[in-house]
């Protein structure tokens, strides 16, 4: 059987509706982080398409969406290489060249020892055997938990240094974002090696919906999964309109999760019916506390303040999907 790795480019066929976006975070020594996203969106309801790259500068908030012509959309269809007009972005590096009239950004930056959620054929990916249903409106790829990075952009006047910062690179593709969703990611804590990664979301399925969840936690080289094909179960979650907090079982091991909202948002591009459209809060100075149990001893815990966090749509509805 062919897997098809989720690193990979899913719209050759020219489908409609259609998007698929790669979401790179890199941050500093000192946890001034960029968000980039190279992407593609087709509409499905009229004749409209374009690629696209975001940048989202979490020091200020600003978020800037460059579109581009799908011609100068070019990615290899067997691994991710994408080149967007001047710009590349591989598992490997990210090279920008941008010029416009509201944002300069030039630079280099290399990712070494990239740590990918693991693919085989039973569970190609994050998404378990859920990757092989067609009928999903949104697929999900975590492509490295964590990674190195060395290089630096310049953006207008403002220098990054990003040598032994942190690198995360995940995906989506499909038709559409989910209902409602928390995500949350961060691989600085007060421990080196560890790395977060929380998704919940109610999911369309056909004319009902479900909620589901992925959750990873790299510790060095090792890597715990909670998700429901691998009989996870969700033993407690919650919101204050503040306060996420999630629990998760598997097996003997527990999981306990705090998602704090930080103090400012930017507003990242999602798709809509006729175009991307302004829609996710993101921060990216949430803060992110956990704590993992095994036979109801402690075995890792940590807390970080450079997290990146969404908290979208119903979460009371999310949240009773999950009793």
């Amino acid at each position: 059987m062919f897997i098809k790795k989720p690193e990979q480019y899913h719209g050759e066929s020219n489908k409609k509706p259609f998007f698929e976006g790669w979401y790179h975070k890199i941050t500093t020594t000192n946890g001034r982080s960029i968000v980039l996203i190279p992407g593609i969106y087709r509409s499905g309801s009229v004749d409209y398409e374009t690629a696209f790259l975001m940048i989202y500068n979490g020091e200020n908030g600003k978020v800037d969406y460059l579109t581009f012509s799908t011609d100068e959309f070019i990615c290899d269809p067997n691994k991710y290489e994408l080149r967007l007009g001047a710009n590349t972005f591989s598992l490997n590096e990210i090279k920008l060249n941008i010029n416009t009239s509201s944002i300069e950004v030039n630079g280099h930056v290399k990712n070494k020892n990239i740590k990918p959620w693991p693919v085989s054929i039973l569970e190609p990916g994050c998404m378990g055997w859920y990757a092989y249903v067609p009928t999903m409106e949104c697929f999900h790829g975590i492509l490295s938990m964590d990674h190195t990075l060395k290089g630096n952009l310049k953006i207008n006047d403002h220098s990054y240094i990003f040598d032994n910062g942190r690198g995360y690179i995940e995906k989506d593709w499909g038709k559409n974002f989910p209902k409602n969703w928390v995500w949350a990611q961060s691989n600085h804590f007060e421990v080196p090696g560890i790395s977060l990664s929380v998704s919940l979301a109610t999911i369309p399925w056909r004319k009902s919906e479900f909620s589901g969840f992925i959750v990873g936690l790299q510790i060095d080289d090792v890597l715990y999964r909670f998700t429901p094909y691998r009989g996870s179960k969700v033993s407690l979650v919650k919101y204050d309109g503040e306060i996420f907090t999630c629990h998760f079982q598997q097996d003997n091991i527990e999981l306990q999760i705090e998602l704090n909202k930080g103090l400012k948002t930017g507003i990242l591009f999602a798709p809509d019916k006729l175009k991307m459209e302004e829609k996710v809060a993101e921060y990216l100075d949430a803060k992110i506390k956990f704590k993992m149990r095994k036979r109801g001893k402690t075995i890792a815990e940590g807390i970080s303040s450079n997290s990146a966090l969404e908290v979208i749509g119903d979460t009371k509805s999310l949240i009773a999907n999950f009793k």
